[in-house]
Formats: structure tokens, C-alpha cells, sequence
């Protein structure tokens, strides 16, 4: 049984969490939701599940424990 993130997909290497962490970071005390999803898919990451950052997916980032703040 493999362990899934609370926002879906199969578990990812620290890395990955560590990299959108500090997209959302840098941009989450001025830019939206929305905004956040933009960087993120312009920098290539994709969800767990390889679709592309919306800013529902990045909200449930935000509360998941992966996010590192």
C-alpha cells in the first residue's frame, strides 16, 4: 500500500515538497491563490497526480503536512 499526501496522488520525494514550499513562501503574503497555481505550473511542477496547480490544489497544499512555512 503506498502512503498518499492528504492532496492527492502518490507520495513524492522531499524535493518536490520542498520546491513548491518555497514558491508558496515567497508568494503567499501578497499574491492569491490563483497566482501561486501560476508559478507553480510555470516552473513545472504538477500535482502528485500530474495535473497542472489550480488554486484549490495549492489551497489543500497549504493545510496538507507537506507544506513547510
Amino acid at each position: 500500500m503506498s502512503i498518499r499526501p492528504r492532496f492527492g496522488g502518490p507520495l513524492q520525494a522531499p524535493e518536490y515538497y520542498a520546491g513548491i514550499s518555497v514558491i508558496c513562501n515567497t508568494l503567499r503574503e501578497y499574491s492569491t491563490l490563483a497566482t501561486i497555481a501560476m508559478h507553480l505550473n510555470t516552473n513545472g511542477f504538477t500535482t502528485p497526480t500530474g495535473k497542472p496547480f489550480n488554486k484549490q490544489r495549492v489551497a489543500s497544499f497549504l493545510r496538507s503536512p507537506h507544506y513547510k512555512h
